[in-house]
């Protein structure tokens, strides 16, 4: 016999698996020397993501359809659950996280604007066109390039919690938005 589950709370569930999907790529690629290698592996959680179609808020919001803030707040509940369970684990782990946080909200509101832009535009075509190693190539360039992804920022911003940061990681979701509704809208169907 088969649990009949509520859709909505099955779409929520998913969207929390999804961030924490993204939070193990987090985790991964931040440990893991060279850069390239950390950026690849990264790349295992979207790829899981678009396997078993979970709702990332960066790979729906180019269609401007479903629940997309309900989607923002799940995969950011995913993901906090993630890291935080990662840092009670491993101590260590935290003093990684506030280095890179460090270098990350050291950026301008432009900086971050702009990075998310790119991150969005290559987000979306890894999502649309479904192709493994296009997926992993997309991530491995938002990653190597300092491009900047909403979810996976969202532990940076956790550890350190300020107006400043909260402003600049809220021009990271809104520039995942523009790139992501620009490659969608920009792309001519035959």
């Amino acid at each position: 016999m088969k649990l009949k589950i509520d859709s909505n709370i099955a779409k929520s569930f998913n969207a929390v698996i999804a961030g924490l999907l993204i939070g193990l790529g987090v985790i991964i690629n931040t440990q893991t020397k060279p850069p390239i290698l950390g950026a690849l592996l990264f790349s295992f959680g979207l790829l899981t993501i678009i396997h078993l179609k979970l709702p990332l808020y960066t790979g729906k919001i180019g269609y401007l359809k479903d629940k997309l803030v309900l989607i923002l707040l799940f995969n950011l509940i995913g993901i906090g659950i993630t890291v935080a369970a990662y840092c009670l684990a491993n101590p260590n782990f935290h003093d990684i996280i506030l280095s890179a946080a460090a270098i990350k909200f050291s950026k301008t509101y432009t900086q971050m604007l702009f990075g998310g832009i790119f991150c969005g535009m290559l987000i979306h075509f890894a999502v649309k066109c479904k192709v493994p190693y296009l997926t992993s190539m997309a991530v491995i360039i938002f990653i190597l390039i300092g491009a900047e992804h909403c979810i996976a920022d969202f532990p940076y911003l956790l550890t350190t919690l300020s107006l400043p940061h909260i402003g600049k990681f809220l021009m990271v979701i809104l520039g995942n938005s523009i790139g992501a509704i620009l490659i969608e809208k920009g792309i001519i169907y035959e």
